[in-house]
């Protein structure tokens, strides 16, 4: 009986870099990954992006910067012992500042990145102790709602990458039902040891996502190929995973042993395409694929009009 339970995740919001996911207190200064609407510590609705917090600081460095020309361009002034030495000193005072004015707008994004990194840097620890209470929450909520538990796993694993943090991931996600509209994602999830769970859902993705298997899903199979195949559905999840390598050449040319051990159990659609691209390089064997699938065919598609028009 399947007990995989039907889910509609909320979308996942992707960010250039990483560390754009985070959030500061503007009040207490503790860090967030997630959601919520007020700090975990202090239960104030002042969370911002770190982004924002760090051009605000940008922009308070820059005011500083110009509240010094003004007292010393103010000082030049107050000293001009002439009309106009005044004049020429207020004048001069002007230009420079609008000069000021436009380095700083042309260096603002630059002097946030440098506030971003002093941000990090300076905050470290309490950026490691916001994400463990992250993980703390998921914890909990796993425990009641699996798919909010996993939905705040996901956006921890923008940042934490451990082995820890993935198994969290596959063991959620093989508790539901996976579908193809679904915002899914496999070569993050790799593991170096050997995972059931990772394996079975590699065998899903296959299925739902083809474009998902590529090399490095691919090596992990291969690397563990005689645990998953004592696996129930080990064979099975071969099968699949070869059935989606078959779409690029490339991963022809860089595993024909893989393909051609599963090419005899590939689906008709998945033998074909396999078939296609054998027939459009003639002059490629692929350390015996190429007999392999011309014995499969000969057994059992030679008659397929499917087949015929690539004869």
């Amino acid at each position: 009986m399947d007990k995989k339970k039907p889910v509609q995740l909320r979308p996942y919001h992707k960010t250039r870099y990483n560390y754009q996911k985070l959030r500061v207190c503007k009040h207490c200064h503790n860090f967030t990954i997630l959601w919520e609407d007020s700090c975990a510590y202090c239960k104030r609705h002042a969370l911002v992006p770190v982004m924002e917090q760090a051009e605000k600081m940008a922009k308070r460095s820059m005011q500083s910067d110009r509240l010094l020309f003004y007292i010393i361009g103010l000082s030049a002034v107050l000293v001009g012992q002439t009309f106009w030495q005044i004049v020429i000193s207020f004048a001069c005072m002007a230009v420079l500042l609008v000069l000021l004015l436009m380095v700083q707008r042309r260096m603002l994004h630059s002097e946030t990145l440098h506030a971003l990194n002093k941000l990090l840097r300076t905050h470290k620890e309490k950026i490691v102790h916001g994400l463990d209470l992250n993980q703390s929450t998921a914890s909990a909520a796993m425990q009641e709602d699996a798919q909010l538990g996993y939905e705040i796993v996901r956006e921890i694993a923008s940042l934490v990458k451990n082995d820890s943090i993935r198994l969290q991931q596959i063991v959620l996600l093989q508790g539901f039902s996976l579908r193809k509209d679904m915002e899914l994602e496999l070569e993050p999830l790799l593991l170096d040891e050997f995972n059931p769970d990772l394996a079975a859902y590699i065998g899903e993705i296959a299925k739902l996502k083809r474009e998902l298997i590529n090399s490095k899903a691919i090596s992990y199979l291969l690397t563990h190929e005689a645990e998953i195949l004592h696996m129930k559905q080990g064979s099975q999840i071969m099968i699949d995973a070869a059935g989606a390598a078959v779409r690029k050449k490339n991963y022809i040319d860089r595993f024909p042993d893989f393909i051609s051990r599963y090419a005899d159990g590939l689906p008709k659609a998945r033998f074909l395409r396999l078939y296609q691209i054998v027939r459009r390089n003639p002059g490629l064997s692929w350390n015996g694929l190429r007999d392999r699938v011309s014995a499969i065919y000969n057994e059992q598609y030679r008659s397929d009009p499917d087949f015929q028009k690539w004869d």
